[in-house]
């Protein structure tokens, strides 16, 4: 079911990225395309809800933690979060305690999928006022060992519309909505079910009072490991597509570097054909497992990217015909699979894959695994330097720098879709920042999110 769900959407997405970038596509267009890969990444996330839910409910849920920068990481979901209050007018207000631990070992990203549905629905429900975020340490314990324990409370208080009693019992049921029916389309109501079972599966317990008409206080509080590696998040590199590759000093390989691609949909073989050909690699197709080893039989590919429920021969058989060959052995084999079910990852590894890409395929995670096993370095287009209506003797009216700040922290993460959303807010202001605000759009949809950090901090230089 799940593979069902979401293997459409590879389709979907993965072709309005195509198109965003096409130097052809009209600017009247890309925003056609700018909405379809928002309401399809809307579409993602209330199916990955069902399919959480399921998950947990049939104990299949597992959580991955890993070392990771906590501070970054707050901030990260803060910058988020206060883009969506700037853009309903309400205060969003940001308190870490000066004790909280530099790094922390835990499932970074079911965390952060956490905080930012409660935070989320504070801003949903409050229309006027403010939403306040206070993360505290409440204790600390050494357990006798160089990396010590902390009880973190993570609190998020609003003014919005409050919940009676009768209400309070039912807003961690599945399936259940609270307050303003207008308000009620925007979500499958599983959100805080699934943030509970979260915060019980971290083994901690999540609380809530709530007064109507005067606001909501939820606080949960966890334990949580100090970790001393940092994982640094967000991307390396502020170009997610590569212009070509290249070969690292000392490989053997010759050019063009040769990616069989094995998937019974044609739709999930030209997004990753119309990604990897303008990169000089040279493709070559299967629609199932038994095509896809007579193919690399004809003539042995560099990497194998393959689907795994397939006709005929299916990837986990194909996998294993590969690993028992004398010849074809060393191959890297990438599983791809829109199955959300650890299951499938393992049992893919136990055939014999080398990793696995959840569909819909990420660019920045192909090509982070694409760099892995094929030895290469990613080139990169020398940004030419574009020219500011400044520069043209336009008028170029900026805003005052206060309404710049969370345009600036999104740049600073590299958040694309925030730093839309804020061009376009700025554009409501008032018709003079319309100049600005459409050049900044611009960069955006060419990610050059460097370019707008520069401009943005030749403003604030300037204050």
């Amino acid at each position: 079911m799940s593979h069902e769900l979401r293997s459409p959407l590879n389709g979907i997405l993965g072709y309005a990225q195509i198109l965003q970038r096409d130097r052809e596509t009209a600017p009247k267009q890309k925003d056609g395309l700018t909405v379809i890969y928002q309401c399809g990444s809307h579409l993602l996330t209330l199916i990955n809800d069902i399919l959480d839910l399921s998950k947990i409910e049939a104990q299949k849920l597992e959580l991955y933690p890993i070392d990771f920068n906590f501070q970054q990481f707050l901030q990260s979901v803060v910058d988020i979060c206060r883009i969506r209050a700037e853009q309903k007018e309400i205060g969003f207000l940001y308190y870490p305690s000066s004790f909280l631990p530099l790094a922390i070992h835990a499932d970074d990203k079911r965390l952060r999928q956490v905080l930012i549905n409660l935070l989320g629905n504070a801003v949903k429900f409050t229309d006027s006022g403010q939403v306040t975020f206070t993360v505290t340490r409440i204790s600390r314990s050494d357990l006798g060992t160089s990396q010590p324990m902390h009880r973190i409370r993570f609190e998020i208080e609003d003014t919005g519309v409050g919940m009676n009693p009768e209400q309070l019992e039912k807003i961690f049921l599945a399936f259940e909505q609270v307050g303003d029916r207008t308000r009620q389309d925007e979500g499958t109501g599983l959100g805080l079910a699934i943030t509970r079972q979260l915060v019980e599966m971290m083994g901690g317990t999540i609380q809530v009072e709530s007064t109507p008409g005067k606001g909501s206080r939820f606080w949960l509080d966890l334990e949580l490991l100090e970790a001393h590696e940092l994982k640094i998040l967000g991307e390396t590199h502020s170009q997610i597509f590569p212009s070509g590759y290249s070969l690292r000093s000392g490989e053997a390989s010759s050019l063009p570097l040769k990616l069989l691609i094995v998937d019974d949909r044609p739709e999930n073989r030209l997004v990753l054909l119309d990604w990897l050909k303008p990169l000089g690699f040279a493709i070559v197709e299967a629609e199932n497992g038994q095509q896809g080893w007579e193919k690399a039989l004809e003539s042995p590919p560099n990497l194998i990217i393959t689907d795994l429920a397939m006709p005929i021969v299916d990837g986990f058989e194909m996998t294993k015909q590969f690993r028992a060959s004398a010849t074809l052995n060393q191959i890297p084999i990438i599983a791809s699979s829109a199955s959300v079910f650890n299951f499938d990852r393992q049992q893919s590894q136990a055939a014999g894959c080398d990793n696995f890409l959840p569909k819909p395929v990420q660019p920045e995670e192909l090509f982070e695994q694409l760099q892995q096993y094929l030895t290469i370095e990613w080139k990169y287009d020398q940004q030419d330097p574009v020219n500011t209506p400044e520069d043209n003797g336009d008028n170029w009216s900026v805003p005052p720098y206060h309404e710049l700040v969370s345009l600036h922290n999104a740049s600073l993460e590299g958040y694309i879709a925030g730093i839309e959303a804020e061009a376009m807010r700025i554009k409501t202001l008032s018709p003079e920042y319309q100049a600005f605000a459409d050049y900044i759009l611009q960069l955006a949809k060419d990610f050059d999110d460097e370019k707008i950090l520069k401009i943005l901090d030749s403003y604030q230089s300037d204050v």
